[in-house]
């Protein structure tokens, strides 16, 4: 493919799996309610490496995406080794590359400081939130005709937009950080009103069978002077016939 020669491209690392396999239904799902259509609104054209037919081999087709196309974004959840060694294959060349992996799944201990945006499948919301991010951190970018990506910082200087999106991913993953804390502490102050009202009710006196019913009935009774009467009346007989 001639580099030269088509729109900006954004080539999609990924575990693919076999046909049918659950690692390819949910590499579709990703590519096809994420990435697609994010890069339509971003203007890039997404290039997943098995959409291809190239006559060269998969392994330098694989390369020549990496190293040419304006944009790539990793999802490294699985912890696929194909997709580690393509990721810092990209990271190397110091283009524009974004992470992306799976809400909850933990990266292993040699690349737990790669920023990565998080999204779950299974949730609506967190798959719109995913995809405004992507946008932003896409849109924040800048590629010059000669196809390096470049992003001119105020002082004038090129700055890296490898760099700039690692930036970018860092600031929203300290955004999730002080949004969960805030759930912490409401759920943490909801656990204390409630601890408290218990406490509470435990120290209140324990009212008797009558006086609780009293109480539930008096306000009737005082509506209706007549019935108050009659269950007065009511009392003060059983009360005789209990002393006779």
């Amino acid at each position: 493919m001639n580099f030269k020669e088509r729109n900006k491209v954004c080539f999609v690392v990924s575990p693919i799996g076999a046909d049918g396999s659950d690692i390819r239904k949910r590499a579709d799902k990703v590519f096809k309610y994420i990435i697609a259509p994010v890069c339509e609104e971003t203007g890039f054209d997404p290039i997943r490496v098995d959409q291809l037919n190239q006559p060269d081999s998969i392994t330098q087709t694989i390369i020549n995406y990496l190293l040419n196309s304006e944009l790539v974004i990793a999802d490294i959840t699985g912890h696929n080794p194909n997709a580690f060694y393509e990721m810092g294959y990209r990271a190397a060349t110091g283009k524009a590359i974004i992470n992306m992996k799976e809400k909850n799944e933990d990266l292993p201990f040699d690349i737990a400081g790669i920023r990565a945006f998080d999204y779950d499948l299974s949730d609506l919301d967190s798959v719109e939130e995913v995809k405004t991010r992507l946008v932003k951190t896409i849109s924040s970018l800048s590629f010059d005709k000669s196809g390096d990506n470049v992003n001119k910082s105020e002082n004038g200087t090129n700055e890296s937009n490898g760099e700039l999106s690692h930036l970018i991913s860092i600031l929203y993953e300290i955004k999730d950080e002080i949004s969960e804390l805030k759930t912490e502490i409401r759920e943490k102050d909801s656990e204390t009103i409630q601890s408290i009202i218990k406490a509470s009710a435990a120290l209140a006196p324990v009212e008797d069978s009558n006086t609780a019913i009293m109480k539930a009935m008096l306000p009737e009774l005082m509506k209706n002077p007549n019935s108050l009467k009659t269950l007065l009346e009511i009392s003060e007989s059983a009360k005789r016939d209990k002393n006779s």
